[in-house]
């Protein structure tokens, strides 16, 4: 019902001739929790009482500023992709600003244009979303993670591979992938138990969080099954970073000792598709594993 609401009031807001009057208008826009946005040319014109809690600056700050100079960097482009809005139409999207803090928030807005102090104005009506957004992004996160380790599951770790290849037939790179296995999980879980077994891997995935640089996607596919994706990595520097694994679990001071079976490929060279690079590197794990 709330929403229902707001939405008719900032229905309103862009239809001022419903408000009979410039002083209607100013009075509703002073009372909502939507904020307004007025720009004549570039610059702001008017802003209300919820722009002002929104961004974190005062009306007198707002007012020397152009409702550009809040969008965050990352929705520029976006927003100047969208050219201009005609009179009568009305534009809605969301965008990301920065406000005064340096906070992020987000914002779900609609945009039209009005006669105002009996100018053609800019109106920008927005909500701020960004909880709402927040959740979202929680949720596709979640999507993606394996809830153990919280490292990528198997859905992000082929999601990361289609990425790379699209890259590499761009760039003509080369990426490597590592595919692990945490040696004697079934002994350590029968010895120790299930929840010692966990943790195991959870040791592992701490590991790999070490070594993985930010461009890097590291995953839980299986059971003790992992996987590391490099961008630009040569065989040899793959390899490198397989031993540095090793050698910093092998010298992790808990009980129990683990250690791990590595597998490289490299592509294209080692598979030309992603189920060949696959093979490629799990026949290398399997043949290192302990007997």
């Amino acid at each position: 019902m709330l929403k229902m609401i707001r939405e008719r009031a900032a229905d309103a807001l862009l239809r001022p001739e419903l408000l009979c009057g410039e002083a209607n208008f100013r009075t509703l826009a002073e009372a909502i929790a939507c904020a307004v946005f007025i720009s004549h040319g570039e610059r702001l014109h008017y802003v209300n009482h919820a722009a002002e809690t929104i961004t974190g600056y005062a009306r007198e700050e707002l007012l020397s500023m152009t409702f550009w100079d809040l969008v965050h960097p990352d929705c520029r482009e976006l927003v100047s992709n969208r050219g201009g809005v005609r009179q009568g139409d009305a534009e809605q999207h969301a965008v990301k600003i920065l406000t005064k803090n340096g906070d992020e928030r987000w914002l779900d807005i609609s945009t039209t244009m009005i006669e105002f102090d009996g100018m053609l104005a800019s109106v920008v009506s927005a909500f701020d979303v960004t909880e709402r957004k927040h959740a979202e992004e929680n949720v596709q996160l979640l999507a993606v993670t394996d809830p153990l380790t919280g490292l990528g599951n198997y859905r992000r770790l082929t999601e990361a591979l289609d990425a790379e290849v699209k890259r590499t037939g761009r760039t003509e790179r080369p990426f490597a992938i590592l595919l692990l296995d945490l040696d004697q999980l079934k002994k350590i879980n029968d010895r120790y138990g299930h929840l010692i077994g966990s943790q195991a891997l959870c040791r592992l995935a701490d590991v790999l969080r070490v070594f993985c640089r930010a461009i890097d996607t590291a995953a839980r596919y299986g059971g003790d099954e992992f996987a590391v994706i490099l961008p630009e990595t040569t065989a040899a520097a793959a390899r490198l970073v397989a031993s540095r694994i090793r050698s910093r679990l092998a010298m992790d001071s808990l009980q129990p000792p683990l250690s791990v079976s590595i597998g490289v490929a490299v592509y294209p060279q080692d598979g030309e598709t992603i189920e060949a690079l696959l093979r490629t590197a799990d026949r290398e794990l399997y043949g290192m594993k302990p007997v």
